[in-house]
């Protein structure tokens, strides 16, 4: 979105303008002032540095590069591709294929309930939409009404 300075500094200016008159009834001094209006300055300052400067990474996956974020395509280390032809075939057979093998030992840890999300985003290629639906799907239509709703691994059958 970016940071339009006309905009901002005629803000600052007029909240300014008010804070000074607010201080000098409150008993402030000049020093005291311009101390507060440097500080405010500063702030001011470097939040047009962050406005400029900062880039939101997108929340969905782009099947077309053109959709890519400029980051994406300018940093190819933001993004991976995944060779199946390494991967065993059991549902989370993706995991040996982690060459971090601390990574590997927590995600191991997990319950199957969290692996089968961490799948279905990073195998399967599901928008987090799109899982968010099935899991709730999933955790929705318990069995019998009387049951408690639960997490899909919870259920008795």
């Amino acid at each position: 979105m970016g940071f339009h300075y006309g905009y901002e500094k005629r803000k600052f200016d007029a909240e300014w303008t008010r804070l000074e008159q607010e201080y000098r009834a409150a008993g402030m001094d000049d020093r005291q002032i311009a101390a507060m209006k440097e500080y405010d300055w500063t702030w001011f300052c470097s939040q047009r540095t962050y406005q400029n400067r900062v880039q939101a990474l997108p929340s969905e996956q782009c099947e077309d590069e053109s959709e890519q974020s400029c980051l994406f395509r300018k940093f190819e280390s933001l993004s991976c591709t995944w060779d199946t032809g390494d991967v065993d075939s059991r549902r989370f057979g993706w995991l040996s294929s982690l060459e971090d093998e601390l990574l590997y030992r927590r995600l191991c840890k997990l319950p199957e309930d969290d692996l089968e999300l961490l799948t279905l985003l990073i195998v399967d290629g599901y928008r987090q939409a799109d899982v968010a639906r099935l899991w709730l799907d999933l955790v929705l239509q318990p069995a019998d009404l009387s049951e408690p709703r639960t997490g899909p691994s919870q259920r008795t059958v």
